[in-house]
């Protein structure tokens, strides 16, 4: 009989322990279980496949407007010294490179935005005429155990380039626009028609909104909302599906500002765009949007 109890208390341990196996082929433990985990740590996007470098820039009024793909960030910087006048203080070694899109942007906004993975000190003085300007700005890198390189001074602390355009009445800017100007002509023609707030200029700005340049498109798209006419958020609802981030952005921007609850279901897919920044602006501009105006 104590056999027979051994037997019984034998075949139950191996039933049990086949029914565990069984649980287990269908219900498999998580794998990630007490190992560390191989996922990309949240907010840090992965490095962007290698293309050809793009640098447009442009600085007006202490506003930056700029097109960076794939550019070292010591040559940002320098087009950028010798737009404004600043000196630049950053490590020779730094490979980092700039990739971002900059519409009329506050010059230290945009130093931040182009220096993205970097920490900035800003040091600022007085010009001829007392006004306070920003001379000087430290660049470093926020990655710890990196051992202390040479540093590299970027700029001679006067301006060297300017994109003065003599474009200053929207006749000019007809002009221009009609004569396939440069880039920067054409930019700063759309400006001059968007401040004109005429009926012309917005006839003007719809068509600059086919642009070949995203610059211009860009442009014009933050132009007619300037305008603030209703009329037209179907240029800029089209302008959504930009290939170009910046003109994504910029369409909707236009939308939060000229549209109503009507156009979330243009904003809402937006909120997967593959630019980090534009998917951001869909969401500001959806929660804008849905929130009743007086």
């Amino acid at each position: 009989m104590k056999l027979s109890r051994n037997r019984q208390s034998w075949m139950r341990a191996v039933l049990v322990l086949l029914a565990c196996l069984a649980f287990g082929s269908i219900y498999p433990l998580p794998a990630q279980v007490g190992r560390p985990s191989t996922r990309q740590p949240a907010g840090r996007a992965q490095s962007p496949p290698p293309g050809p470098v793009i640098l447009k820039m442009r600085v007006e009024g202490g506003y930056v407007t700029a097109d960076l793909r794939n550019v070292p960030l010591q040559r940002a910087l320098d087009e950028l010294a010798a737009r404004t006048g600043i000196v630049f203080e950053l490590g020779m070694q730094d490979a980092a490179t700039a990739s971002v899109s900059l519409y009329r942007v506050e010059l230290r906004e945009a130093i931040e935005r182009i220096a993205s993975d970097h920490d900035c000190i800003y040091y600022y003085g007085r010009d001829a005429e007392g006004q306070e300007r920003l001379e000087f700005v430290r660049v470093f890198s926020r990655a710890r155990n990196v051992q202390q390189p040479s540093l590299l001074y970027i700029g001679t602390g006067v301006i060297t380039k300017t994109g003065d355009d003599s474009i200053d009445t929207p006749e000019q800017a007809l002009k221009v626009l009609s004569g396939g100007g440069d880039v920067e002509a054409r930019q700063k023609a759309v400006e001059v028609l968007a401040a004109s707030k005429t009926d012309i200029s917005a006839q003007a700005l719809a068509a600059a909104a086919q642009d070949p340049a995203p610059e211009v498109r860009a442009a014009a798209i933050e132009g007619l909302a300037a305008l603030g006419e209703r009329s037209a958020i179907p240029i800029v609802v089209k302008a959504l599906k930009d290939q170009h981030p910046g003109v994504r952005h910029s369409a909707i921007t236009a939308v939060a500002l000229l549209g109503d609850s009507r156009e979330l279901q243009y904003l809402r897919p937006m909120q997967d765009d593959p630019d980090a920044s534009v998917a951001a602006a869909a969401e500001m501009a959806i929660r804008r949007l849905s929130t009743p105006r007086p």
